[in-house]
């Protein structure tokens, strides 16, 4: 069974099943790994093959199901006395330092990330949405890197609903590319300062300018790290302010104005929509 299991380094102890006490839960398969004795162990720090041992710690780390029962292996770890490091975590093949899952399972984790949301995954696997939003990031930060802003000099910035609640996100995209460069959470001048640090005092100076709607926490941000930049507003939210700034004020002053000529007045307080439709779509009956 060490060999099927493919725990290098360690042979298997003992093994059990606990029976789920109720209908939601699963099955446990608990498979003790004791470390062998005769083995070479590898510093995690350095790499270096260490002789010493500075202690044996007991942990519980989940594995791949087994049939119906989802694996938990209590594993021995070595401690290794390391002469460069100090006492260190031994380094496995199947197993990061202090992960509580091992290797296969976040790679099963990951890949099935990829078409269902976290909380399906963690259900799937009776993972904590925490420990597959951890394996899941630690993935995409693997296989992506660090953002690219080579040659950046267009910005978008938006922001957009999480959920119910007026909780929100803003996103910043290349211009030209369409290309994503960051996504973080909230819309407050302090949430997308994070961004503008990623890009650095270089990347800052080649922007050129920034299209946004007429958010002003954007625009100060924008004014305060792109100095040079134009800043653009789009034009769904320019005509949709002045309709609500200019022609709606303009409208609630004249309809003050004839506050004795009521017939007047009440044309006036009636026309908010007549005003803000459409030259085209206006017909006779308005």
């Amino acid at each position: 069974m060490s060999h099927l299991g493919g725990w290098e380094g360690y042979v298997v102890g003992s093994v059990g099943r606990i029976e789920a006490e109720e209908e939601a839960c699963r099955p446990v398969a608990m498979i003790e790994l004791l470390g062998r004795e005769d083995r070479a162990r590898r510093c995690s720090g350095c790499g270096r093959f260490v002789r010493g041992v500075h202690e044996w710690v007991e942990r519980e780390v989940r594995d791949l199901p087994v049939f119906d029962a989802d694996t938990v292996l209590r594993v021995w770890r070595c401690r290794v006395a390391c002469p460069r490091c100090g006492p260190k975590v031994e380094a496995l093949p199947w197993l990061e330092p202090y992960a509580r899952v091992t290797k296969r399972l976040a790679q099963s984790v990951a890949r099935l990330c990829k078409v269902l949301p976290i909380r399906h995954v963690a259900e799937h696997f009776g993972l904590h949405w925490h420990t597959v939003k951890a394996i899941d990031k630690a993935h995409l930060e693997q296989k992506l890197g660090p953002p690219d802003f080579t040659g950046v000099e267009l910005l978008l910035i938006d922001e957009f609903a999480l959920r119910k609640g007026h909780r929100y996100a803003t996103v910043v995209a290349d211009a030209v590319t369409k290309r994503v460069l960051w996504v973080g959470k909230g819309r407050s001048r302090e949430e997308v300062r994070v961004f503008f640090d990623l890009l650095g005092h270089e990347g800052c100076a080649r922007i050129k300018a920034v299209g946004m709607d007429m958010n002003h926490a954007f625009a100060a941000e924008v004014r305060h790290n792109c100095p040079q930049a134009e800043i653009v507003y789009d034009l769904f939210h320019v005509v949709a302010n002045y309709g609500k700034e200019v022609v709606d004020a303009i409208r609630v002053t004249e309809a003050n104005r004839l506050r004795h000529d009521k017939p007047s007045r009440k044309l006036i307080k009636g026309a908010k929509w007549l005003l803000l439709r459409n030259k085209a779509n206006l017909v006779m009956t308005h």
